[in-house]
């Protein structure tokens, strides 16, 4: 029986790193000791995507409408303009995550006669840890496909009854994700003690995974009533409220505990950090250590915000520091025509996340990448054109002012937050909110108090005063980004995007609140001011007004270098019968069909 054995040792801030390589054992004669356990368990961080060594950075949004890069037009996986409804013949995400499942249900399914009472609580950790990666996987799978097949058993190639399982409805697989976190939760240790160790996965960080998964499929089953992609009979109350009981026992247990950086950048230093050991609020982490041979290619990334630049329409849902909409502000709004206007009197995370000379001087001092220039113009042809940042806007969240992180080929330590506090916190006051549309609680200013105003107090900004967002209800000049929601759903989903943009949870947010027709479908991006280049650049020579694209008024079409991006073009394109989910691979379908006569299902939309 082929068994992954796993290597680990530790290095400076307790880091894991992780080498794997196979041998060749009997199941009963390998799980013997706690180290046995742990030695195992050690191989399960491979299954996710960071721990490679290779990060995406800012193009985990590139082509939404958080974030756009200098020549993509696309969600991940060409979601937007795809023009055909044809399945793909395979899936690599589809073989991934049941090959990972077959390695976690290989330890459970080996312990399953064994007497837990026996083992350490440090050694029933690398058990909990078992059963979050199980859930984990599954949740890649509901997220991605919907239905799928739900596998607990290491089968026998010969047993196609287990083998090829026609999928599990996606609310009934959303539960079997809810007791695998309930296990892993009651197995595992608080964060540093016992086994619970930096970089591992905790009874913190797994009450965090659960908000996560039921708030997007309690969201997914209200938003998606009545649709193909919903559950016939259900609205989402049961997972929602999941979601309220494990954020409300993470509020209990962390309260405001967030981290807040020195002042001017309370927010813009959490994302800069090679050891999140420490720091508060990160629930879920990975680090890297050069020295340790384990290093991530963000680097390449950080050049210039990565080539991809924030858009118009996040810039303008920062609210004024006072907690404000700027339609409602109108005397502290400077207005647009600099970034340093922009940011004044905003919401302090705006001047924190874009790069703007008047704060963080010349892009050397802040990156250390003195090749670089911010907006160097690069001319392809008279129609295919593009910049370093082509909205103007760069990410200046993320990048860390190290010389040295930019060595190597790119290759760095900069370490990635998987999980962090502040998005228990959201997911809180949002369950909230829709229990409260579906008759079932009532939100409070306590709750707010205890969940946004936590982390706007943390940049020392204006609290979010509910009696006043209420009564902004119907107000289409200042609440139209979401279309007919409550003025406090909108509200929650502006402060998630701002304090998450980036960071790569915009595609799953737009998906389960079923907004890729609302907000996508003709979307044509913007960016800056144009003439803010022409202030910066035109003096040197490197830009002139007819290197740039503009809209009627003066923002760069950042995608003008194909027609239908145009003032007027069609812009993005969605099929809302279709792109909600991925595609069932045809070679899958062809192969259940073939070795067991079993139907797999295709998804909505898909020939």
């Amino acid at each position: 029986m082929l068994i992954a054995i796993c290597t680990y040792k530790f290095c400076h801030a307790s880091k894991i790193i992780i080498s794997c390589f196979y041998k060749v054992r009997q199941a009963p004669s390998f799980w013997k000791t706690e180290k046995d356990l742990e030695t195992y368990a050690n191989g399960f961080y491979w299954g996710i995507n960071s721990y490679r060594g290779w990060g995406s950075k800012y193009s985990v949004e590139n082509g939404s409408d958080n974030a756009l890069g200098n020549r993509e037009l696309a969600f991940p996986e060409g979601k937007i303009f795809r023009t055909s409804s044809d399945a793909s013949t395979n899936d690599g995400a589809w073989d991934g995550s049941f090959d990972w499942l077959r390695k976690v249900n290989y330890m459970l399914t080996s312990l399953e006669n064994y007497d837990m009472f026996t083992i350490s609580d440090n050694g029933k950790h690398y058990v909990g840890e078992a059963y979050f990666f199980r859930a984990f996987h599954n949740f890649a799978l509901l997220s991605r496909f919907g239905d799928a097949p739900y596998i607990d058993k290491v089968p026998n190639l010969d047993d196609t009854e287990l083998l090829y399982k026609e999928r599990m409805p996606r609310n009934e697989l959303a539960m079997k994700i809810m007791e695998d976190l309930d296990k892993a939760i009651e197995h595992l240790q608080p964060a540093g003690t016992g086994s619970a160790v930096a970089g591992r996965i905790s009874k913190e960080a797994a009450l965090g995974y659960k908000t996560r998964y039921a708030l997007f499929e309690g969201s997914w089953e209200y938003y998606h009533q009545n649709t193909p992609f919903g559950v016939a009979g259900k609205d989402g109350r049961e997972f929602l409220q999941k979601a309220v009981d494990a954020s409300d026992q993470l509020i209990a247990q962390l309260g405001t505990s967030i981290f807040k950086g020195s002042e001017g950048k309370e927010y813009w230093e959490l994302f800069n950090k090679k050891d999140y050991s420490v720091v508060p609020g990160v629930l879920h982490y990975q680090m890297y250590s050069k020295d340790e041979g384990v290093t991530v290619k963000w680097a390449n990334y950080a050049r210039a915000g990565g080539q991809i630049g924030m858009t118009r329409e996040v810039v303008d849902d920062y609210l004024m520091a006072n907690g404000e909409p700027k339609e409602i502000n109108t005397d502290d709004f400077v207005g647009d025509d600099t970034f340093a206007d922009e940011t004044t009197n905003r919401d302090p995370r705006l001047a924190q996340t874009i790069y703007f000379f008047e704060k963080w001087g010349s892009f050397e001092k802040l990156s250390a990448w003195a090749s670089q220039s911010w907006i160097e113009m690069t001319a392809v042809t008279s129609t295919a054109w593009y910049y370093s940042v082509p909205t103007g806007y760069m990410f200046a969240k993320g990048i860390l002012p190290d010389a040295g992180e930019y060595s190597d080929n790119g290759w760095g330590e900069q370490g990635w937050i998987h999980l962090r506090y502040a998005e228990i916190l959201l997911g809180n006051i949002e369950a909230k909110a829709i229990l409260e549309e579906l008759g079932a609680g009532t939100v409070t200013q306590q709750d707010v108090d205890k969940t946004i105003n936590v982390l706007r107090d943390r940049v020392n900004m204006g609290h979010m005063d509910l009696a006043a967002v209420r009564s902004w209800s119907g107000n289409a000049d200042y609440f139209n980004r979401y279309g007919d929601v409550p003025s406090l759903i909108n509200e929650i989903r502006r402060e998630r995007r701002v304090e998450f943009v980036g960071e790569g949870i915009r595609y799953d947010d737009l998906r389960r609140w079923r907004m890729l027709g609302h907000l996508i479908n003709g979307y044509v991006p913007r960016g800056a001011k144009a003439q803010q280049f022409l202030d910066y650049w035109g003096p040197q020579g490197k830009l002139t007004a007819s290197d740039i694209k503009v809209d009627a008024n003066g923002y760069l079409l950042p995608g003008g270098h194909r027609s239908d991006f145009l003032e007027g073009g069609t812009g993005y394109q969605v099929d809302e019968g279709r792109d909600y989910l991925w595609s069932i691979p045809k070679g899958q379908i062809n192969l259940y069909k073939s070795e067991a006569d079993v139907v797999l299902t295709q998804n909505p939309g898909w020939n």
